[in-house]
């Protein structure tokens, strides 16, 4: 028991002795495409013309989400039917 405790201890020492600083992440540029994080380095942010057109095709489909959840709202469609209806909605062309 004395053995174990005392290894645990040892452990423990060693885990907290490690600095925080080298555990963290660091940016390794600082180019506007750099990696977001270390772990995948083949991953980059889109160029901001990209993401800025990302945002716009997003924004137009959250505005047609929220109609189409009004207007099974308006229906009274029930709750559970409610998601279907919604995907149904957005599906139709205009």
């Amino acid at each position: 028991m004395k053995r174990a405790s005392f290894l645990f201890a040892a452990g423990l020492a060693v885990v907290l002795a490690v600095p925080v600083a080298a555990v963290a992440q660091t940016p390794t540029s600082n180019s506007p495409n750099a990696p977001v994080t270390g772990m995948k380095p083949d991953r980059t942010t889109a160029p901001s013309g990209v993401r800025e057109q990302m945002k716009a095709k997003e924004a137009v489909l959250r505005k047609k989400r929220a109609e189409c959840r009004v207007k099974a709202k308006a229906e009274k469609v029930s709750l559970i039917k409610r998601p279907a209806y919604v995907k149904k909605c957005m599906a139709e062309p205009g």
